[in-house]
């Protein structure tokens, strides 16, 4: 004997299993998003108070290993002269500062959605990448060697608007992502039910 599964008890069953996941993930993210934001902004502020002999070592190595992948592919770039070194150095020294204020970015503007989808919070996301990279330079004048500088705010400031930007095109995404699924699981249901 077969045994008849009641469709409807299913299909609630599985939309109450749903909605709790969705639940979950929420507090998980309104916890673990704000936790990754504060420890960015630490370790840009940490870096900051390190003193410029530290800060141009980091750097340095941080060049050292980049050219070492380049001599791999482009074995000339051995025989570099001091300023084509200096020239790598500095634009290494750019992409830090603006992959980390991006990398904030987009973990700001995405803990603004874990929280509410009202557009006049994304003010808070927005105020921060502009606010911290302030914070940031004035630590910086506080340390030894190094000092404010223009553009380094102004290329934080670039990357933290990027960072926000790009965390809004995933969230667009994910709800257009959203509305298909729903679509496709709403017209599964009809044509289950007409059956």
């Amino acid at each position: 004997m077969q045994e008849v599964i009641d469709r409807k008890h299913f299909c609630a069953y599985n939309i109450g299993m749903e909605e709790k996941r969705l639940k979950v993930s929420v507090v998980v993210w309104r916890i673990a998003l704000p936790l990754l934001a504060l420890g960015t902004v630490a370790w840009i502020f940490c870096n900051s108070l390190t003193p410029a002999v530290q800060s141009s070592a980091q750097s340095e190595s941080a060049t050292g290993v980049f050219i070492a992948i380049i001599r791999v592919f482009y074995p000339e770039i051995s025989s570099l002269t001091e300023e084509a070194y200096e020239k790598i150095h500095g634009v290494i020294r750019v992409l830090a500062h603006f992959a980390e204020f991006a990398y904030l970015g987009a973990l700001l503007a995405w803990c603004w959605r874990a929280y509410t989808k009202k557009r006049a919070w994304l003010a808070l996301p927005c105020a921060g990448v502009l606010l911290i990279p302030i914070v940031d330079e004035l630590l910086q004048s506080f340390t030894d060697g190094r000092a404010m500088e223009m553009t380094d705010l102004l290329v934080d400031w670039a990357g933290g608007i990027l960072g926000v930007a790009f965390a809004l095109a995933t969230l667009a995404i994910g709800a257009k992502i959203k509305v298909k699924r729903s679509k496709k699981h709403g017209e599964r249901e009809l044509g289950d039910s007409t059956h």
